[in-house]
């Protein structure tokens, strides 16, 4: 593997656990809140936001695919079964979503 892309690896391995993290928290929050469903207005700009929160997550999830992570060189065994939670968090707030 060459140079570059082994270090473009290693910060995107870095990068990307606090990334899925704050993604997937921010949905989470923004998305247990009220839809304002008696306001269509309201309630579409609601659904828009979290499609674009979902699709950030989901850009973030190919972006692991891509690197080819969780990996061996990141700093610890806690630090790989926390990326592997992360992943499969994401997994599951994505499934079925098609953008």
């Amino acid at each position: 593997m060459p140079k570059i892309e082994a270090g473009m690896r290693k910060r995107i391995a870095e990068f990307l656990p606090k990334a899925l993290e704050t993604a997937v928290a921010s949905y989470k929050t923004f998305s247990d809140k009220q839809s304002h469903e008696g306001d269509p207005v309201k309630f579409k700009a609601y659904h828009d936001a979290c499609k674009v929160a979902l699709a950030h997550i989901e850009l973030l999830m190919k972006l692991v695919k891509l690197a080819d992570l969780p990996e061996p060189h990141l700093s610890s065994e806690i630090r790989q079964e926390e990326l592997r939670s992360l992943i499969e968090a994401a997994h599951g707030d994505t499934k079925g979503f098609d953008g």
